[in-house]
């Protein structure tokens, strides 16, 4: 691995940073409201019911003493384990940035007409089962694409040859629409499977990967 892109991975702290921050934010106002509620039940209410009437000298006692078990006790343990939950959120958003910025990026390369044969995700990644469905997906409509460019390059080459036999205005329309239809065809751009997307050939039928890959955007941002 080069060293630019040993410095762009140092620097990409979250993988898919609206969703992850979005998620981080509601799971740290969950928590907190909830460390509120749990002081107000347990130390404000407690208090505020002690003195607003006349309590005796021992009531004004026990709450002094449940107040310093509490914030002695209760409250340090219950604030770890508000931050361990905390920090678990945010390590689980990573298992499920992960596939959504694939799939993302799986469907940039869709618009752009360039069809990855199938994706992959990490194991530890959520979604798996919308990965599988998705990479099956998108095999079958890699194959057929490859398998109508094929027959597409076959058809135009025998429809030429028999238009160009013949001479006048309908020959070259009709030539002219086989050239549109070919240059149609050929938009599609197929790749190997999702991140890596090595580039491919068809030769006779068969889809044939190449080795080498390809700068895009599914292969430059990988999160592998």
């Amino acid at each position: 691995m080069s060293e630019p892109r040993r410095k762009n991975k140092r620097a990409t702290v979250l993988i898919d940073r609206e969703l992850q921050l979005s998620f981080i934010g509601r799971l740290g106002g969950a928590l907190l409201f909830y460390l509120l509620l749990f002081l107000v039940v347990s130390v404000v209410a407690p208090v505020a019911f002690t003195f607003l009437g006349d309590p005796p000298e021992w009531a004004l006692m026990e709450t002094a003493f449940r107040v310093e078990v509490l914030l002695r006790l209760i409250l340090a343990p219950m604030l770890c384990t508000f931050f361990c939950l905390f920090v678990h959120g945010v390590h689980e958003t990573f298992r499920l940035a992960g596939p959504n910025y694939r799939f993302k990026a799986v469907m940039r390369d869709l618009q752009r007409l360039r069809v990855p044969r199938g994706v992959h995700v990490r194991k530890s990644d959520l979604l798996q089962d919308t990965a599988a469905e998705m990479h099956h997906g998108l095999v079958a409509l890699h194959d057929h694409v490859a398998l109508l460019k094929t027959e597409t390059r076959s058809a135009i080459e025998q429809a030429r040859v028999a238009l160009r036999a013949t001479s006048g205005g309908a020959a070259e329309a009709a030539l002219a629409a086989l050239a549109k239809v070919e240059r149609s065809v050929g938009a599609f751009e197929l790749v190997g499977c999702a991140p890596e997307c090595a580039p491919e050939r068809v030769t006779g039928g068969d889809t044939v990967a190449v080795v080498e890959p390809i700068a895009s955007d599914v292969a430059e941002n990988s999160v592998r």
